[in-house]
């Protein structure tokens, strides 16, 4: 089966995504905390409309796209290609289908483009589905797992959020004074639902050796809760009012429900100085650090810190411009209750950098820093924390075997050298 697609052509505001998962314990896919290793980039939401369908929302940036003439005298065109392969909790294929979608314009231009995918299902049933992001222009593509929950009518996706204009909220980092719209599928017939807000002030991660281990599972208590109800077009719309998490329910018994977080402003980027003196405290001193964040100029007193540690300006911007990428990558790829940097997997990203080697399954990661097998090499498991109000909580295996290695590492920084 083939079906041939135009782009809707969307400039958004928000971003958010669905769960995903790669299965992928004997292979090193490294690349997937590599910011630009992958050409595409496409965000994604999946939304079970009603008992028989479920949609697959993508949009990719149009940069990300090669838009090519075919003859002289023919209009630049993008071909994006999207295969999709259903199957049961078995793996046993259901359904395949390959889509194929065109956009007209320059490479030059920015803007998102929008698409749709849809998907014979059942509500009783959880699927696997495997789905293929091809640019015939370019000969390069990207693939995605995705788990399908359908035997939960209280999951995140039987939910879709929209702003107030309609536009698909892909990412779930809003600001304050955001809207959200929330349409439920038709398979949920509560007639309302809770929003939940908590009011997260969780300090950072420790270092890898600490004693203390984190808690593999996260009890929050709600600070607040208001109760919504569903409009006659299954929709109901609340403003974020605060920073924190927000969790929308419709059972009060199965703890699942979509999460929308109002960290810092223009997250996960890194804008404000405010910003930047707490992820700081990796490589700061106690005292160097309340120096920092009790400064009457913060800027000022941020710009002696690096121009004394790296001994010049050219090498201070080096160092600020790597540390807050950093830091921006983390808030990137392992926000869960708590901004990316903050947690173990962005703690031993900010101070070691991007890992050579990651094994990923369901249940942990494993990053090796160095060449495997070599007992030279760094090695850390991050375990998946049970967590229902994000999927993607790890935790560190903390060991007193890393003591060493991360003095050895901060003394890097501190000496005005990228580790």
């Amino acid at each position: 089966m083939q079906q041939l697609v135009a782009f809707c052509t969307v400039v958004i505001v928000f971003l958010t995504g669905c769960s995903s998962i790669e299965n992928a314990t004997n292979r090193n896919v490294a690349g997937i905390y590599l910011p630009g290793i992958n050409l595409l980039e496409p965000d994604y939401k999946v939304f079970h409309e009603n008992d028989t369908l479920t949609k697959f929302y993508f949009r990719i940036k149009s940069e990300d796209l090669l838009y090519t003439k075919r003859r002289s005298d023919t209009t630049f065109t993008a071909n994006l290609h999207v295969k999709y392969e259903l199957m049961d909790d078995l793996e046993q294929l259901i359904d395949s289908a390959t889509v194929y979608f065109n956009d007209f314009g320059q490479n030059n231009e920015k803007k998102y483009l929008e698409g749709i995918v849809n998907l014979k299902t059942k509500t009783t049933e959880n699927y696997n589905l495997l789905i293929s992001f091809y640019d015939a222009n370019r000969d390069n593509y990207l693939k995605k797992k995705i788990l399908l929950n359908r035997a939960n009518v209280h999951h995140a996706q039987n939910f879709l959020a929209k702003d107030t204009l309609g536009n698909i909220i892909y990412k779930n980092y809003l600001s304050v004074n955001d809207k959200v719209v929330l349409q439920r599928s038709t398979n949920n017939y509560t007639k309302e639902g809770s929003l939940k807000y908590f009011h997260v002030k969780h300090p950072i991660a420790k270092p890898p050796f600490s004693e203390a281990e984190k808690d593999e599972n996260i009890v929050l208590t709600p600070d607040s809760a208001v109760t919504l109800v569903f409009d006659s077009l299954n929709n109901v719309e609340f403003t974020i009012n605060a920073h924190g998490l927000f969790l929308f329910q419709t059972s009060d018994v199965i703890k699942e429900g979509p999460t929308f977080f109002c960290f810092q402003n223009n997250f996960p980027e890194i804008k404000d100085v405010e910003n930047m003196i707490e992820p700081m405290r990796y490589i700061t001193t106690k005292e160097e650090y309340t120096n920092l964040m009790e400064a009457e100029n913060k800027k000022l007193a941020m710009d002696e810190f690096w121009l004394e540690i790296a001994g010049g300006t050219e090498r201070a911007r080096t160092l600020i411009k790597e540390y807050f990428n950093r830091v921006e990558n983390a808030n990137h790829y392992f926000t869960s209750y708590l901004e990316g940097w903050k947690t173990d997997r962005g703690l031993i990203y900010l101070i070691y950098g991007p890992p050579n080697v990651v094994y990923k399954n369901k249940d942990y990661e494993n990053w090796i820093y160095g060449e495997e097998n070599n007992i030279m090499s760094m090695n850390f498991v991050f375990y998946k924390s049970k967590n229902y109000l994000t999927n993607n909580d790890y935790v560190l295996s903390r060991s007193a075997i890393y003591k060493n290695t991360w003095y050895r590492a901060v003394d890097t920084w501190r000496s005005g050298r990228i580790f």
